[in-house]
């Protein structure tokens, strides 16, 4: 019995740990919007970011050592895991005045 229930709590604790979580991520003139994102601790990331521009940008992050250049009108997908709590900021590298920060809680 006892066996039976470690096996189903590992069951949903890895079916729960599987969600992804999708965030969606446009890059305008102004900057990100939403500039401000969040993502509960650990979790699978999955960031849509768009770029509705009419020149590429490129969205980095030092803190989540991600780099993605976007040509202008396209996506691209960039993926996080196992983030701890904390704030994460990110910019277009192309024109640093746009920023945002992905607070993990």
């Amino acid at each position: 019995m006892r066996f039976q229930l470690a096996a189903a709590l590992l069951a949903f604790v890895g079916s729960v740990g599987a969600e992804e979580l999708t965030i969606a991520l446009s890059v305008q003139a102004e900057g990100f919007q939403p500039a401000t994102i969040a993502a509960p601790a650990g979790a699978r990331i999955r960031l849509e970011v768009s770029n509705e521009t009419a020149t590429p940008i490129e969205f980095e992050s030092f803190e989540l050592n991600r780099e993605r250049v976007v040509p202008p009108g396209q996506k691209a997908t960039v993926y996080l895991s196992g983030l701890s709590a904390g704030s994460y900021e990110f910019f277009d590298d192309f024109n640093q005045k746009r920023r945002g920060v992905l607070t993990v809680e």
